[in-house]
């Protein structure tokens, strides 16, 4: 029953919350101001860096962010993006073209209200489940979704902004090589049935093997 145009702006709505779980929980202001920097070339297309817009204007703080372009955002991105070219920003959907404080907070908002309202529609009208989702879930998921997986506390810290300090980067890219970020974002969809207790009694013999040599190597 829904329109064409609909589709078209519910699929693209959908993308974009998905971006803001894969990009780290990232929120729209952020989305907004994300460009294909040198850094991004850099890293021959693997990666995003930006600076959180909540932590730029504290004085003396920095709260750079990386985001490793792991194979699933790369479909997003090939879905909704803009085509990569240097300095162009990576969602123009969302400003278009308007870049001055008013109209960009205006912009933002507004985006924000079309993605919630269209993901409430699929999740209700598609999925048939009882939710109303926001943005603010990408982001709590991204951070429980990844300790759930045993991924340390400081990865999911620094991967969402929170350290602060001039040197924020080049600590993070030291201690999180962009293979080991690669690694752990890539735990965010995976959606293999986990084991507890209860189960062990079920396993076969090669998945009680695969499990000792787990516990054995931690």
């Amino acid at each position: 029953s829904w329109s064409n145009h609909y589709k078209e702006m519910t699929h693209w709505s959908l993308g974009l919350f998905l971006a803001q779980y894969l990009c780290n929980g990232f929120n729209l202001a952020d989305a907004a101001e994300l460009r294909y920097d040198n850094y991004y070339y850099a890293t021959n297309g693997k990666a995003f860096r930006f600076e959180r817009r909540k932590t730029r204007s504290r004085s003396g703080y920095s709260s750079e962010v990386i985001i490793p372009i792991i194979a699933p955002l790369q479909r997003v991105l090939d879905e909704i993006a803009a085509k990569p070219k240097l300095n162009e920003l990576v969602f123009p959907q969302i400003l278009k073209g308007f870049s001055d404080p008013v109209n960009f907070r205006k912009q933002v908002s507004l985006e924000n209200s079309n993605v919630q309202d269209r993901i409430i529609r699929v999740c209700k009208e598609i999925l048939e489940w009882e939710l109303r989702p926001s943005s603010t879930w990408c982001r709590h998921s991204f951070a429980n979704n990844l300790k759930d997986a045993g991924v340390e506390r400081e990865y999911i810290s620094e991967s969402m902004g929170h350290s602060v300090g001039k040197d924020v980067t080049s600590i993070y890219l030291d201690t999180y090589p962009l293979s080991k970020q690669m690694e752990y974002n890539s735990l965010l969809l995976d959606l293999t049935e986990k084991k507890d207790i209860e189960d062990i009694d079920k396993m076969s013999p090669e998945e009680m093997k695969a499990l000792l040599v787990k516990l054995l190597t931690k």
